[in-house]
């Protein structure tokens, strides 16, 4: 399987975006910095051609970059985020409840 480089300007994201895809016969791999999807064949319906496969990574490469959730990330420090966000500051925010703090 041979990996082919995708780069191109996404006019909506007004960025520059780059991955590479591979082909197995069945399915359409392809990887970028924001995540990894695999595609069937069956979305490119009746013509698989060279070019209809680069029109498919083109779009996915730029629903990837839309929403990084919806790949697999190679990056594993980008997994890790959500679990720092609870450092907001102003203290005493989990569970409790009830006015002032002072107890009657």
């Amino acid at each position: 399987m041979a990996t082919d480089q995708v780069s191109f300007y996404d006019e909506s994201l007004k960025k520059q975006i780059e991955g590479s895809f591979t082909s197995d016969g069945k399915s359409i791999h392809v990887s970028s910095a924001y995540g990894v999807k695999s595609v069937p064949y069956g979305d490119l319906g009746a013509i698989i051609d060279y070019d209809a496969q680069v029109l498919l990574v083109k779009k996915i490469l730029s629903e990837l970059a839309r929403d990084p959730g919806s790949g697999k990330f190679k990056d594993l420090s980008q997994q890790n985020e959500p679990m720092q966000k609870p450092e907001l500051g102003g203290g005493g925010g989990w569970g409790f409840s009830g006015g002032s703090g002072a107890n009657p």
